[in-house]
């Protein structure tokens, strides 16, 4: 048994105010990439146990609700949580505001679904896709204002739970649209978890209507976002348009576990940024050389983690080069990262968002000539040569291409 003085230390470790803020962070980070795990272990059930094929074309559905609920958030969550700091006394008018003005976006994405070339089954599931998950990105401000991360961690952990729970039920006679049903139940009871939480927001003393006055002023968030998502996305696009389904399968399992350890060093940055930002230039070269030191390390060790899995958990068999080009592709973004956070202390967000534009163009491009004739090495190619491409941009002086950015 623990002493009372043991007791006694453990509740004042957790009670310093350091100890809270750490666990803060580890709640949020575990909140933020939880529902990525849980469609990892989603798609590794229906690939190991049922047809690679269906994963495959889930994943086109999922893409098109991904890219169209982001297009719906608007980027209401950064304007939300600081609006809430600003205003506490007014979070369930300003809650209310952003969820209602939002709903009009909603149209052109929901009718979307319908031109999507898939089935009317999958169609309707889809539209039932996105209205829900609609509900579940509109609590995020709310989850970070309140710091809810444990809640949310719970939730989604239920939602899992169900999805497991009916694809086991459903195991007798499993077919691709019982498996569309089992993962709509999970989509489901997330959201419904959350109006209960969260059912003090639900206030119809404000009148709902469309604010383009809203919508103006979060319109820049939501840009930035939005071609960084185009950036991690517009592979996938590719690949979806050119490859065979038990590809895209393989792919789409790749190209996740890849970019689970490509945003570490976002993750590692972030804490220490404004700390940083004070720093002088000599400084700063310390800190990248750091970085760079510790991506060899990390690239090293997560490339063999994605081996491991996809060799043992997936029994997929990809080319040697296939994961030397990911291990590039890994490292390669220890060497520019730091930079990104300098153009943003320089005030060049503008540049960073023409960076991405430009990139994106060229990845799309390589991908179309690239997979056509090297099929998913060609996907992992094209994204190399883009990586490489934005790491000689960041590492040109800044002035300079600041200069270039204008006269473009």
């Amino acid at each position: 048994m623990l002493s009372l003085s043991c007791i006694e230390m453990i509740l004042k470790f957790i009670q310093n105010k350091n100890t809270e803020r750490l666990i803060h962070v580890f709640t949020n980070a575990v909140s933020m990439f939880l529902p990525s795990i849980t469609n990892i272990i989603i798609s590794t059930i229906i690939i190991r146990f049922y047809f690679p094929e269906w994963w495959a074309q889930i994943t086109v559905l999922q893409l098109y609700m991904f890219l169209g609920n982001y297009l719906c958030a608007w980027g209401n969550r950064e304007v939300l949580i600081r609006e809430f700091s600003n205003q506490p006394a007014k979070i369930t008018q300003l809650w209310m505001e952003s969820f209602s003005g939002r709903m009009l976006l909603l149209v052109p994405i929901l009718v979307g679904a319908f031109i999507v070339p898939v089935t009317f089954i999958e169609s309707s599931l889809l539209v039932l896709w996105i209205v829900l998950k609609y509900f579940t990105q509109s609590f995020e401000a709310p989850i970070i204002y309140f710091r809810s991360f444990v809640f949310n961690i719970v939730t989604e952990l239920i939602s899992l739970f169900v999805t497991l729970i009916s694809i086991y039920l459903f195991n007798q006679t499993l077919s691709y649209v019982n498996v569309l049903l089992a993962i709509s139940l999970g989509y489901f009871i997330k959201p419904l978890i959350l109006i209960f939480k969260f059912k003090f927001l639900f206030s119809f003393r404000y009148s709902i209507h469309f604010d383009y006055k809203n919508l103006s002023r979060t319109f820049p968030f939501m840009m930035i976002g939005f071609v960084g998502i185009l950036q991690q996305k517009i592979d996938m696009v590719s690949v979806l348009w050119l490859l065979p389904k038990i590809e895209i399968a393989k792919y789409q399992i790749f190209n996740s576990l890849l970019l689970f350890i490509h945003g570490i060093p976002g993750f590692i940055l972030v804490p220490f940024m404004k700390s940083a930002y004070r720093l002088p230039q000599s400084s700063h070269k310390k800190i990248q050389s750091l970085l760079s030191l510790f991506g060899i390390f990390i690239s090293s060790t997560g490339i063999l983690l994605v081996y491991t899995l996809v060799k043992y958990l997936y029994h997929f068999d990809l080319a040697v080069s296939i994961y030397f080009l990911g291990f590039l592709f890994l490292l390669i973004t220890y060497f520019y990262t730091f930079k990104i956070f300098l153009f943003f202390k320089e005030n060049k967000q503008k540049s960073a968002m023409i960076i991405n534009f430009i990139t994106v163009g060229i990845n799309f491009i390589l991908c179309y000539f690239f997979i056509e004739h090297w099929n998913i090495e060609g996907a992992v190619l094209a994204n190399v040569i883009t990586q490489m491409i934005i790491l000689v941009i960041y590492h040109y002086p800044i002035s300079k291409f600041a200069k270039l950015i204008k006269w473009i």
